[in-house]
């Protein structure tokens, strides 16, 4: 749970004073691991020379953690990139330069700490209760003194909070700490020559690094193996970098090449310095992250629950979501999140699908007059056709051995949404499966079946044509969708016996409509041929007036009918008018 009696927003004029107090004015990239609402994060407006948008004529990145979920969009929205949750379960701070922190005060201590031992080399500026350092009864307070005796200095501020611009107000005295962490040429360069006498690595010892991975093969958890996998990853492109280094410093004591002495090519022999390295760092971290994640997102167990479209939204929502530190904490707060709207992806799945039935084929829907709940839905509704239906734009090549990436994929979203109809998991032949395996019959023509539908292709015009096997589960993809479109009453709601017979008809008044639709468009001068390809219109007016166009058509054949529209429309049952129906 998170405890907001510890969270006390940095009044403006300690973050000036905060941000001031770094001496180092070379940022590389910036942390803030207990970021609330940003407010130490922004930093100074204007101060010696650089503000928080702006070093030396570029952005100054500054990263944030944060435990409070509910902050990530604001943060994020401020130009910060959220890279966890528990600052003290984060590990990746190798690629920071500086460090500016108003932990909570309860724990001040062990966060400075963690923070000086994740940070390979630059500065730490830390927000502490003033009794963290001047009662030192803990181990953690103790360490900290003697850090700050040896790399650093502090200042006690007295009233920092109690100001009137402070958010939330106390009195108590702070102290302002600053810590250096500097990083010497020698640990960085290492003792190469010295090491040579004792370079003498057995066979025996390069099998059990082997041993080692492939233990991480073994099965056990995909999470825990994944983060393992990553880690070791990380580890191996440190020590890589370290060695450039070393690399770039013994070359650069050898001398130039002849070519180069010569004049006729150049090279850089400047030894790598510490700036150098943290910029290297995050930059084939980030590599790695984007890797790791992606690991995640494309495994079978997550992306076979999830549509085209819903990837696509996550895919999107990348960017945000690699930025988080890869570790089993944020791996599973991140399935969590989809486990939690598990519900509206499969809804968002089945409309999808819905969709993408009827938006590109108009003889695939048919129309019935919509649910009275407002002005807003009196619309009319659509439902796909359970005797066939057709989807166009599948072209395939003479010499083509199988369907289209995108098709294929289509087809996927089809599997995964009719199996969930059925309550099952996939089905036992999908339409994938029939693709693939009988790619060559459905071209030369034959009509082949999967669990879900028997279907037949034309390659040259680029249609599938789909025979529903199981009519009801059609029938039942078309009320789940029409009451999320509001369409269809809710289930608690009973309206007439009428309207879900007009309902249930929808199809055998199809040509009626279809001739009254077109007679409308004529007679208004409309100018289309067809307003029923004009419902989906980008521009809004036209797609009204398409829907305008449909209602009034279907208003004509239930009154032809002997049905009285507004009475369908009622929440009562009509008898007269539900034994003119059947007549």
């Amino acid at each position: 749970m998170i405890d907001q009696q510890q969270f006390y927003p940095t009044p403006a004029a300690l973050v000036k004073k905060a941000w001031a107090t770094f001496r180092n004015r070379e940022f590389v990239r910036v942390l803030e691991p207990s970021a609330g609402s940003g407010d130490l994060a922004v930093g100074p407006p204007h101060e010696r020379g650089y503000d928080r948008y702006y070093y030396q004529g570029r952005p100054i990145p500054v990263d944030c953690i944060e435990l409070d979920l509910s902050k990530h969009a604001s943060l994020r929205e401020q130009g910060f990139c959220v890279v966890g949750m528990d600052f003290l379960q984060f590990s990746g701070g190798a690629f920071y330069s500086h460090v500016v922190m108003n932990p909570p005060f309860a724990r001040g201590a062990e966060h400075v700490l963690k923070a000086w031992d994740i940070l390979w080399d630059g500065e730490i500026v830390a927000i502490l209760n003033a009794e963290t350092l001047r009662n030192p009864y803990t181990k953690e307070r103790q360490l900290l003194a003697r850090l700050i005796e040896a790399h650093g200095s502090v200042e006690f501020i007295e009233g920092a909070f109690s100001s009137t611009e402070a958010e939330r107000k106390t009195e108590v005295e702070v102290a302002l700490v600053y810590l250096r962490k500097q990083i010497r040429r020698e640990d960085i360069v290492g003792s190469i020559l010295d090491d040579m006498t004792r370079d003498a690595t057995s066979g025996e010892a390069l099998a059990g690094d082997d041993r080692q991975a492939q233990e991480l093969c073994l099965p056990g958890s995909e999470i825990d193996n994944a983060v393992l996998m990553f880690k070791a990853a990380v580890q191996a492109m440190r020590e890589s970098v370290l060695c450039e280094v070393r690399a770039s410093h013994y070359a650069s004591r050898i001398g130039h090449t002849l070519a180069v002495s010569r004049g006729d090519a150049s090279e850089d022999t400047h030894p790598k310095e510490v700036k150098w390295v943290t910029e290297i760092l995050y930059e084939r971290y980030l590599a790695l992250k984007d890797r790791a994640w992606n690991s995640i997102l494309s495994s079978t167990k997550v992306s076979e629950r999830l549509s085209r479209a819903v990837r696509n939204d996550v895919e999107r929502q990348f960017e945000d979501v690699k930025q988080l530190e890869f570790s089993v904490a944020n791996v599973y707060a991140f399935l969590l999140g989809l486990s939690e709207n598990q519900g509206q992806i499969q809804m968002d799945m089945l409309c999808e699908v819905f969709d993408e039935i009827t938006r590109y084929h108009t003889d695939n829907r048919v129309f019935y007059k919509g649910w009275k709940s407002n002005d807003k839905h009196r619309t009319a509704g659509i439902r796909i056709k359970t005797s066939r239906f057709v989807l166009p734009h599948h072209e395939t090549e003479n010499h083509a051995q199988s369907m289209k990436w995108d098709s294929m994929n289509l087809l996927a979203d089809f599997d995964r949404a009719f199996a969930m109809l059925d309550g099952k998991r996939s089905p036992e032949v999908g339409l994938c499966d029939v693709f693939r395996t009988q790619f060559r019959a459905l071209r030369d023509g034959a009509r082949v079946s999967s669990r879900y539908f028997d279907v037949r292709y034309y390659p040259k015009v680029g249609t599938i044509h789909f025979f529903a096997r199981d009519k009801k589960l059609v029938e039942r993809l078309n009320l789940l969708v029409g009451r999320q479109r509001r369409w269809l009453p809710p289930e608690d709601v009973r309206v007439s016996d009428a309207f879900w017979l007009q309902y249930e008809k929808a199809e055998a008044f199809e040509k009626d409509v279809n001739v009254q639709i077109t007679a409308l468009a004529k007679s208004q001068g409309s100018g289309w041929e067809d307003p029923r390809r004009r419902l989906n219109d980008t521009e809004a007016s036209v797609a009204q007036r398409a829907q305008a166009i449909i209602d009034q058509a279907l208003d004509a054949v239930l009154e032809k009918q002997g049905i009285d529209v507004q009475g369908l429309l009622d929440t009562t049952t009509d008898a007269l008018q539900l034994e003119l129906l059947v007549a």
